[in-house]
C-alpha cells in the first residue's frame, strides 16, 4: 500500500518532476472542494452572526399552529407550540457554533503551552512533568470530566464548552509536542540555531509554521467534535436547557413527537450531522496527500 504524506493543502501544490497526470488533477481537485467547503463553512459563521440574513421569524414567538408541517411559511415546521423550526435551528447555529469555537480556544490554547515547553526540551524536567499531568488528565474520560465540571459550576453552553476544552486540550498537547519535537531536528533549524538565533525566534520563525498545517488539520477536525460533544451534554440535559435553541435541546424535546411529527427532532439533528462532517471533511482536505 502506498504511505501518505501528510501536508497541507491550502494552495495548489507545485507540480515536482516525476509527478503523474492523475495526481495532479487528483490534487487540483482536493484543493477546489477544500475552497467549496470552507466558503460552505464562512457561510454558516455568517448566518451564525446575523441570523435574520435568512429567517424572519422569531425562534421564540408562537407564529403557527402546533406541528405545521414543512410548507413554504415554515421550511422545516413547527414544533409542539408552535414556534417555527426554521428560525430556532438557525439561532441555534449560533450558540452551537461559537461554544464550540470556545472548546477549541481552550484546548488550543492549554494544549500549545504545554506542547511548546515539552517539546523544546524533550526528555527534561519539565517534559516529564507536564507528560504526567497530560495523561493524568487523559485517563478520565472526557465526558466524565465534563460532567464534573458542569456539576460544579453549574450548566449551560459557556460551561460545557470550557469543560470539554480542557478535556481536549491533552490531544493538541500531544500532537504540538510530537512536531516540536520533530521540527527541532530539521536542518534549517539546526542551522538557525548554529548561526545564533535564540529561542523566541526559532520558535516563531521555523518551528510554528513547520507545525501550522497539522495542527489546522487537528483544529477543523476537533471543532466538529466539540460541537458533538456540547450538543450531547444539552441532550442529556447538561448543558443548555429550554426553551433555548440550542441543537442538542431541540433534539431532545422533539424525540417525544416522532411518530407524528417527525421534523421537530430530525431535522436539528440533520443539521447537527451535517455541520460536524463538513468539518471533518475539512480537515480531512487540510491534510491532503501524495502519492
Amino acid at each position: 500500500m502506498t504511505d501518505t504524506i501528510a501536508t497541507a493543502v491550502v494552495e495548489p501544490v507545485p507540480t515536482l518532476p516525476g509527478t503523474s497526470a492523475p495526481v495532479r488533477r487528483r490534487r487540483r481537485r482536493r484543493v477546489r472542494e477544500l475552497h467549496v467547503l470552507l466558503a460552505l463553512f464562512a457561510f454558516l459563521v455568517l448566518v451564525a452572526l446575523f441570523p435574520g440574513l435568512v429567517t424572519w421569524h422569531d425562534p421564540y414567538e408562537l407564529d403557527g399552529l402546533p406541528f405545521t408541517a414543512p410548507n413554504g411559511d415554515f421550511w422545516f415546521g413547527t414544533d409542539e407550540i408552535g414556534r417555527d423550526l426554521f428560525s430556532r435551528v438557525v439561532h441555534g447555529l449560533r450558540i452551537s457554533l461559537f461554544s464550540s469555537l470556545l472548546a477549541v480556544v481552550v484546548a488550543l490554547g492549554v494544549g500549545v503551552v504545554v506542547g511548546v515547553l515539552s517539546g523544546l526540551r524533550p526528555g527534561g524536567l519539565l517534559d516529564r512533568g507536564l507528560g504526567i499531568l497530560t495523561e493524568a488528565v487523559m485517563a478520565i474520560p472526557g465526558v466524565l470530566l465534563a460532567l464534573a465540571v458542569i456539576t460544579t459550576y453549574g450548566r449551560g453552553a459557556f460551561v460545557a464548552a470550557i469543560a470539554i476544552g480542557v478535556g481536549e486540550a491533552t490531544g493538541f498537547a500531544r500532537l504540538i509536542r510530537g512536531c516540536v519535537v520533530r521540527s527541532g531536528t530539521l536542518t534549517y533549524v539546526e542551522a538557525a540555531r548554529t548561526c545564533g538565533a535564540g529561542p523566541l525566534r526559532v520558535i516563531t520563525r521555523h518551528v510554528v509554521p513547520s507545525i501550522l498545517h497539522p495542527v489546522l488539520s487537528y483544529t477543523a477536525l476537533h471543532f466538529g467534535l466539540a460541537m458533538l460533544a456540547i450538543g450531547s451534554l444539552s441532550y442529556l440535559g447538561f448543558g443548555e436547557a429550554p426553551p433555548s435553541a440550542e441543537w442538542g435541546v431541540l433534539i431532545a424535546g422533539g424525540q417525544k413527537y416522532l411518530a407524528h411529527a417527525w421534523w421537530v427532532a430530525i431535522v436539528p439533528g440533520l443539521a447537527l450531522t451535517s455541520v460536524v462532517v463538513l468539518l471533518s471533511r475539512i480537515a480531512y482536505l487540510f491534510q491532503g496527500d501524495r502519492a
